[in-house]
């Protein structure tokens, strides 16, 4: 398990926070889920999003794991260009 992965575990209560959860503490700059979910879809931000059920109306979320893979190759790919 990665450092990364233990850190959001004790940071976060759930395994799979809010895809808007998510978007206000990492992503502050992108103002709209809407806009967070077009970003992921066209693959500009290479996060992995989850529904908990088929449900159309149900929300999105993303893994902790998922999240921890993101923020890792984000810090190898700043380190790579510094």
């Amino acid at each position: 398990m990665s450092k990364t992965l233990e850190q959001l575990r004790s940071q976060w209560s759930t395994p799979c926070p809010t895809l808007t959860a998510v978007r206000e503490h990492y992503f502050p700059h992108i103002k709209t889920d809407r806009r967070f979910r077009e970003l992921i879809n066209k693959g500009t931000i290479d996060l992995k999003l989850n529904k908990l059920h088929n449900s159309a109306k149900a929300q999105h979320v993303v893994y902790l794991h998922n999240l921890a893979q993101y923020l890792d190759n984000q810090a190898d790919q700043n380190t790579q260009s510094a």
